[in-house]
């Protein structure tokens, strides 16, 4: 496995053989990319590349030439690389935002593609943690993607004042890396399996046999 960090240029090569388009059905872009791919490194099972790949490209998306996908495809995998050694290392991450025409930055689109990410997995995420858990997890990318007030208004439900929001959002960007990191070390701690503990001491093979006989017990028992 290549460990080796992305660099710019990587990541401007993967933009040249994605371009971004008007519709849907385009490949995501970079910022969604890695938000993706953050869900994907931390989900309960691994999710093979068959599966987050044709996210990724779009269904409306065609390369100019074999070679071009292949290329992609490869940049992509060591970008799932790259992630994953950094929410392994479970201090920091270097994210991939843009600043945008309205003073923002692309906080949003990266947490709709974390929130596509965590769609992939199988088995889903809801069915392995409980709803507080879960709404501990994942409530801030929901707020901060925007689809939590598009949630609230589709239902018919109160939301808050744009100072109330702005508030909520400021605080849960803020805290946004440890989250990335913390979900991804709750479901490695799911996937290590307990340690199976002694309820007795382990016999010595020169100790007496439990057995009583008097014997070493690797004269006895122990030599079965």
């Amino acid at each position: 496995m290549n460990s080796q960090r992305l660099s710019d240029a990587d990541l401007d090569r993967l933009a040249d053989l994605l371009p971004l388009t008007d519709g849907d059905d385009g490949p995501l872009p970079l910022d969604a990319i890695q938000g993706l791919l953050c869900a994907v490194a931390s989900a309960p099972k691994p999710i093979p590349p068959a599966t987050w790949l044709p996210e990724v490209f779009g269904s409306g998306h065609k390369f100019a030439t074999p070679e071009d996908e292949k290329e992609a495809t490869r940049l992509l995998e060591r970008f799932l690389e790259d992630v994953a050694a950094q929410l392994n290392g479970g201090e920091s991450l270097d994210m991939v935002l843009y600043d945008m025409e309205d003073g923002g930055d692309s906080l949003p689109v990266w947490c709709e593609g974390y929130l596509m990410g965590v769609d992939l997995a199988d088995p889903p995420w809801e069915a392995l943690a409980d709803e507080d858990e879960l709404g501990e997890m994942l409530g801030p990318f929901f707020m901060l993607s925007g689809r939590a007030r598009e949630i609230a208004e589709t239902e018919g439900d109160p939301w808050m004042s744009e100072e109330e929001e702005a508030q909520a959002m400021e605080e849960d960007a803020k805290g946004l890396v440890d989250l990335i990191l913390g979900n991804r070390a709750y479901w490695f701690s799911k996937s290590v399996p307990d340690t199976i503990r002694r309820s007795a001491p382990k016999v010595g093979r020169n100790d007496p046999c439990h057995c009583g006989s008097g014997k070493k017990f690797k004269n006895c028992h122990g030599a079965a």
